[in-house]
């Protein structure tokens, strides 16, 4: 009787460690969609309208701050309105996928004086390098890493 135990909760052990993975995997922070027209800025309060710009903070929680320009989400990370380690991931719409947020390892920026965004630094999102050159060349721009983004904002923004 005893060994049948021993065997039964041995045969069990791999089906526990699904389990644990499947319920670890679950507990994963998703990125929630921007519903345009209707959710506000986290950092400026303003009804996030434009779909070519939205961008997202996810925390380690699960909870999404949902922004109206890269330089809104850049902002509030500026101020450290999340601690850093309670950042999950930051997201932002490509260009040319309008509505769609991409995590922030994928992402390319552009700042160009003659391609507007909502809050006025003019800064876009693009996946592809290629993309990103060719905007930056078409509308008098530049292409950027985050930490430059962060550092325009910063200076041209923020002082």
């Amino acid at each position: 009787m005893e060994r049948q135990a021993v065997t039964m909760i041995k045969s069990m052990a791999p089906i526990s460690v699904l389990l644990m993975t499947i319920l670890v995997i679950s507990c994963e922070p998703a990125v929630q969609a921007i519903n345009y027209g209707k959710d506000g800025c986290s950092y400026c309060r303003m009804t996030i309208v434009e779909d070519l710009y939205g961008s997202e903070l996810l925390t380690t929680k699960g909870k999404a701050h949902k922004f109206d320009s890269i330089e809104c989400l850049a902002a509030f990370v500026i101020k450290d309105e999340v601690a850093t380690e309670k950042i999950h991931n930051l997201y932002f719409t490509d260009f040319e996928e309008a509505g769609n947020l991409y995590p922030l390892q994928e992402m390319i920026f552009v700042q160009a004086k003659k391609l507007k965004s909502p809050m006025g630094l003019n800064l876009s999102a693009f996946r592809t390098q290629k993309t990103a050159d060719d905007v930056a060349l078409l509308y008098f721009g530049e292409t950027m890493t985050w930490e430059q983004v962060k550092t325009y904002v910063e200076t041209a923004w923020l002082k």
